[in-house]
């Protein structure tokens, strides 16, 4: 289906849509877009958001479930997954979801992750303002949504191009056809010239394999004195999902799932103090083998969508393309 949402009728649609579930979206908050819960907020579309909607899916800190102990028993309540609309995802996001969903959907399933996969629907923009440094384009990720979303967005002016992607997204139409006016070839084509502009913005930017072969001549012990060891790259990345699971309360709790790192010392760190990857060069080379050799190797996609978080986070300045120290 393609149908137009003019814009003016856009908050009436979220509007709608947050009477029966919770609707995540672009918002400004202290001067900067997040993806936040939606209360009627002007939204903020012009510019990803330097943290990804992952965190609505693989949250910093996630319970697994709560345990309370009753003379020597214990019983064990499970969280269940809030249905969710997140508004405005990027192709560039959209790939890194569908890059998790291999990751946690090998054996065994990682039912936590899943249980709030399946309960959201995701609403994807097309890209047609490539943030400065993105390389969506060279790692397939963009700027077109091209896989995953249940409804897709493409800003024509006055307003969007929606079209479904699966029968979550055709029920939205069909159940709130008083937002939306019929599209027309033209429509479509004004999406493909679009698109094509877009595309060109992203020409020249680098590629898969030239990471891959700086990552070879990389002098990691420099860059591993120039790192600052904050580990923001990682939490600002879409696809990172290494976690810790600790628990909280005696006798009754929680347990927790917490992201991780490994960037971090502690991450490789033994029981008996050994540590595998001694210094940072080590651990930040491992970050990239990860994303260009173990992870394709494992579930057949890159580790990387090509971004650029983890250059507009990083304190220390290192070129994450050329891995070199800018300053």
């Amino acid at each position: 289906m393609k149908v137009l949402l003019p814009k003016r009728n856009l908050h009436l649609l979220l509007e709608a849509l947050d009477h029966r579930m919770e609707v995540v979206a672009p918002i400004r908050a202290e001067g900067v877009p997040v993806f936040a819960s939606w209360r009627g907020q002007p939204l903020a579309l012009a510019s990803n958001p330097l943290i990804p909607p992952q965190e609505f899916l693989l949250p910093q800190r996630d319970v697994l479930f709560r345990y309370v102990q009753d003379c020597g028993r214990y019983t064990f309540e499970k969280v269940s997954a809030k249905p969710r609309l997140i508004f405005g995802i990027r192709p560039c996001d959209l790939k890194a979801v569908a890059v998790l969903d291999r990751i946690f959907g090998k054996d065994p399933l990682d039912n936590p992750y899943f249980d709030r996969r399946r309960s959201t629907v995701l609403v994807g923009l097309n890209c047609l303002w490539p943030e400065p440094g993105c390389s969506c384009a060279a790692f397939g990720a963009g700027p077109e949504v091209d896989e995953l979303s249940d409804l897709q967005l493409t800003d024509l002016g006055k307003n969007y191009l929606v079209e479904t992607g699966s029968p979550a997204g055709v029920l939205i139409l069909r159940e709130h056809p008083e937002f939306f006016i019929e599209a027309s070839e033209k429509d479509q084509a004004e999406k493909k010239k679009a698109l094509r502009i877009a595309g060109e913005k992203l020409r020249g930017g680098t590629s898969p394999s030239v990471i891959k072969a700086a990552i070879e001549k990389a002098d990691w012990d420099a860059l591993g004195r120039q790192c600052l060891r904050c580990g923001g790259c990682t939490f600002v990345c879409p696809i990172c999902h290494c976690f810790t699971i600790i628990d909280v309360g005696v006798p009754d709790g929680e347990r927790l799932r917490c992201r991780d790192t490994c960037i971090l010392s502690g991450f490789s760190r033994m029981t008996s103090g050994v540590n595998p990857r001694k210094s940072q060069g080590e651990r930040l080379r491992n970050w990239f083998l990860d994303k260009f050799e173990y992870i394709p190797e494992n579930i057949g996609l890159l580790g990387c969508v090509g971004c650029g978080r983890c250059s507009r986070s990083c304190l220390a300045e290192i070129d994450r393309q050329k891995l070199e120290v800018l300053r």
